[in-house]
């Protein structure tokens, strides 16, 4: 009897000073005079992404509608760990570009800065390096580079053309897929050229590795809990290291043959090899040597960030045309008009500028990552607030919520390609799907020639149309923008 009071006792005592020092934790909004939605006593505002009910995008967009509509930022919790909202744009713009010394670095992958697959590389690294190391690879993807790569994009481009000529067809002619597996294919199909120098075809059953590598990266059910620790629980990266070797191991390898090839044939191909090769053989800087897996981040990095953001803003805007015939037949007329006869240059597709607003605003209503994030080096103090952010204190923005927002947008979940926003409003809001200020993605330019190249493909030789998607019970947890039903279309071959 007397052991069965004593632990007794003891749980009592403990579960109390747990719900004491929860509680205080808890408590770190409201001591500052911050609104924050109702926390889980363990979990804090992340009960949904820790169990896998929910995606984090749809978590942080579920908090941001949580405070009212004029409120500037909200704050929310990982288990007990505070974190700030940040819901106005002109708020968002004074963190992220105005006092970037402050907010230099990301929290993604910030828990060991270590390699593999580019968690040392520009998309997660602090400063200084990060500055050193973007100025260093900002000469890789300059508007004539870019000329340079348009016809390895446009060549990567035929075998899904053929792919979908091959498909099977109804007595009508059309054809039915599901949109995103094709442009994951495309698009592995263009990086692995552009970023690791090889040629191959993903449409061709006999040569999947190297898109089934991107697969095993961002894919399954592994991976979402993979990508939620690196993004909002760096401090548990170690757990995940293990996992993600074997990607890392078949890309190093990859990426060698290809630096090896090319320097004993001494022969130039236009892509990212040419400029890592520069890189290696040039002056190194104590601060970061690019030389051995810091050589292979920057290639894997570029892989990383655009093989699912690219393919995801293809599959989407080709699934936002089927639903919209009337935007298509615009899209089409453009092009007809503007490339017709024509050998597609990058001028001739930047004079395309409702293909451009298209792209825009389906990345508005989908954007691939939906959220972003920064870590203060120092205690802040947000303008017209009085409220000082701690050093170390990370700070939000959801994408899908604040592009989503009808302060800000006029029917905000239709696609309506040619919005009637303010120009000041209207560059914001593009630029956020890539991130903002000197931290966002500094492939954005190569990332949108390759959506636009894709689009400009397929609406060229096909009609798409809208499918209902097929509906089952699993749900896409990931950080990444997913349809869980798939986007499955329609298409069919133009006259």
């Amino acid at each position: 009897m007397d052991c069965l009071i004593y632990y007794t006792s003891v749980l009592i005592i403990s579960f109390s000073l747990f719900y004491a020092y929860a509680k205080y934790k808890l408590s770190y909004w409201s001591r500052r005079g911050v609104k924050s939605p109702p926390t889980h006593l363990f979990f804090g505002n992340f009960k949904d992404c820790i169990t896998l009910k929910k995606s984090p995008g749809d978590k942080m967009r579920e908090i941001y509608n949580s405070a009212d509509p004029d409120d500037p930022y909200i704050g929310f919790y990982i288990f007990h760990k505070p974190l700030l909202l940040l819901r106005d744009h002109d708020l968002i713009k004074q963190v992220m570009i105005k006092d970037f010394d402050v907010f230099p670095n990301r929290r993604f992958g910030s828990g060991s800065q270590r390699d593999p697959i580019g968690l040392d590389s520009i998309l997660s690294m602090h400063q200084p390096r990060w500055k050193y190391v973007r100025n260093k690879l900002t000469p890789v993807l300059t508007g004539q580079k870019l000329k340079n790569m348009l016809p390895l994009m446009i060549e990567s481009g035929k075998p899904m053309l053929n792919f979908m000529e091959n498909l099977p067809t109804n007595e009508d002619g059309w054809s039915e897929y599901e949109m995103k597996d094709i442009s994951s294919r495309y698009t592995t199909d263009v990086l692995a050229s552009l970023t690791f120098g090889i040629d191959i075809n993903s449409f061709d059953d006999n040569e999947t590795a190297f898109c089934k590598t991107g697969v095993t990266i961002f894919r399954g059910f592994m991976r979402g809990i993979i990508f939620i620790i690196q993004f909002f629980l760096p401090d548990w990266d170690f757990l995940v290291i293990p996992f993600i070797k074997r990607p890392a191991n078949y890309l190093r390898n990859i990426f060698w043959d290809s630096m090896n090839t090319r320097e004993r044939l001494g022969f130039k191909r236009g892509d990212m090899i040419d400029s890592m090769l520069a890189l290696k053989n040039g002056e190194q800087n104590p601060i970061y040597k690019f030389e051995g897996d810091n050589l292979v981040a920057q290639p894997s990095s570029l892989y990383i960030a655009g093989f699912e953001a690219t393919a995801t803003a293809i599959a989407y805007a080709l699934h936002d045309l089927g639903h919209h015939p009337e935007h298509q037949d615009t899209i089409y007329n453009e092009i007809q008009t503007q490339l017709s006869g024509k050998e597609l240059t990058m001028d001739l597709i930047n004079g395309l500028s409702f293909l451009d607003s298209v792209v825009v605003e389906s990345l508005r209503l989908h954007p691939p990552l939906p959220v972003t994030d920064r870590i203060t080096t120092r205690d802040y103090e947000l303008p017209n607030s009085g409220l000082i952010i701690e050093k170390n204190v990370p700070v939000y923005v959801s994408i899908n919520a604040i592009n989503q927002d009808p302060k800000y947008f006029s029917n905000p979940q239709d696609f309506i390609p040619l919005r009637t926003e303010t120009k000041e409003r209207k560059k914001f809001y593009e630029s956020l799907a890539f991130g903002i200020g000197s931290r966002s993605c500094i492939g954005q330019r190569f990332a949108l020639l390759i959506v636009k190249v894709a689009i400009i493909m397929i609406i060229s030789n096909y009609t798409i149309s809208y499918k209902a998607n097929k509906k089952h019970d699993k749900n896409a947890i990931h950080v990444f923008t997913y349809a869980p039903d798939g986007l499955y279309v329609k298409f069919k071959k133009r006259n």
